[in-house]
């Protein structure tokens, strides 16, 4: 946990002003007196801005073939985009991706073995349109 000194506060918030607000969404919490759980934090999501108006979201759940249970830590990412998400703690994941027919996503285990080994896997999905609210299972082997 970081505490500032309100001198210090002001500075930081005149140096800001030339930095975007994503960025600056991710350090002012740091400002705070009192540290963020877990819960609080915003999702990561990397590569460029979901555009909301002209995007799509993808949700899905990634489960371990044997046992069906949830795998967090998968990275989730199409083929031939630069969006990158993880699962949740629960596997579950969503990422926008502009419109398209069909789309490949592709799921690679990326923390090693804390959540187990699983290999690398692909799922080609066809949306149609009422699948915005559609949630996709991927099982991933050992």
């Amino acid at each position: 946990m970081i505490i500032l000194s309100e001198k210090r506060r002001k500075k930081l918030r005149k140096i800001s002003l030339g930095i975007g607000t994503a960025v600056m969404s991710l350090l002012l919490p740091t400002c705070n007196s009192k540290p963020m759980t877990i819960d609080e934090m915003p999702p990561v999501m990397y590569g460029p801005a979901p555009d909301y108006t002209m995007d799509v979201s993808i949700q899905g759940i990634v489960l371990a073939e044997n046992t069906e249970t949830p795998v967090p830590g998968i990275q989730v990412s199409v083929k031939d985009l630069s969006s990158i998400v993880y699962t949740d703690e629960e596997g579950k994941f969503t990422i926008f991706v502009p419109q398209q027919d069909q789309y490949q996503l592709e799921f690679e285990d990326v923390d090693g073995a804390e959540n187990g080994s699983f290999g690398p896997a692909s799922k080609e999905i066809a949306l149609e349109e009422n699948d915005s609210e559609k949630v996709w299972q991927v099982f991933l082997k050992d």
